[in-house]
């Protein structure tokens, strides 16, 4: 299981690396959009109970268009601290979801709307921030991708060796407050290490605090994605990638620490 993770992480860094090195902004944005909202909306239709191949392709078409209407917007003045200021709020509003796991766990489709928005508000924030980070410098997407992993690493093999108390038994039994602390700690080291060498426009002050946020949320989207795969009873979105499970499972933290990103760099900017 740990070699297959190992190999398939190593095949999406290499992948991923070009693709943010050689595409231009245009060409990575459509990239993204396919990833997204083609393979994300996909996976995210069974966390929604989404059954029907015609529903499952309105999900798909609806994403890809609020997508397109994310891109347009993001290309006016000082739409980007609004977007995202948004983007990063709702994880306060979802931080609630996740003290009230049994919400939305009824049998039937009751619920199926407000996960729709949920899993379509994470898919297109996301989509949007590392869009629009590309297009600022590729470099700050690699350095947000350090960070996150850093944090997931970390946090894997912390709570793995030490255990302790769970973080959240009834949405993710295997995550334990050892590992945030891990987790804390790895992406800390490299936020702090790597935030000169790529160039951001953050005192190491800044880049701390901005790390932490960013952890913090990581961790949020993985739970606000396991809790809707607990509901549904599914161990993974699907098993597209070998010792990973399906897209999402490696999208959630990133999907949802990208707008946060994004912002401290828009506010970055316009200081």
């Amino acid at each position: 299981m740990l070699k297959s993770r190992v190999l398939t992480a190593l095949v999406l860094a290499v992948v991923v690396l070009s693709a943010l090195l050689l595409l231009g902004p245009m060409a990575l944005t459509a990239v993204l959009a396919v990833i997204f909202f083609g393979v994300g909306g996909w996976e995210s239709s069974a966390l929604a109970g989404l059954r029907r191949p015609a529903a499952i392709a309105l999900w798909v078409l609806v994403l890809f268009g609020c997508g397109a209407g994310l891109v347009y917007l993001l290309h006016r003045p000082g739409s980007a601290l609004t977007v995202f200021g948004a983007a990063s709020a709702g994880w306060l509003l979802l931080a609630g979801w996740l003290a009230a796991p049994d919400f939305g766990r009824p049998a039937g489709d009751a619920f199926q709307p407000f996960k729709l928005l949920v899993l379509g508000a994470i898919l297109t924030a996301g989509f949007g921030a590392l869009s629009w980070l590309h297009a600022l410098d590729p470099y700050w997407v690699i350095y947000l991708i350090l960070v996150v992993a850093a944090a997931d690493i970390g946090a894997f093999f912390t709570g793995s060796r030490i255990g302790g108390p769970k973080l959240a038994p009834r949405i993710s039994p295997g995550k334990t407050w050892s590992g945030v602390a891990g987790g804390v700690l790895a992406g800390l080291l490299v936020a702090g290490l790597a935030a000169r060498p790529f160039g951001l426009p953050l005192s190491p002050g800044q880049a701390a605090l901005v790390a932490l946020a960013l952890v913090a949320v990581s961790i949020a989207g993985d739970l606000t994605i396991s809790l809707m795969k607990r509901h549904r009873q599914l161990k993974d979105t699907s098993a597209l990638l070998p010792g990973h499970g399906g897209l999402l499972d490696r999208l959630d933290s990133l999907g949802a620490a990208a707008p946060v990103f994004a912002l401290a760099l828009a506010l970055a900017r316009e200081a």
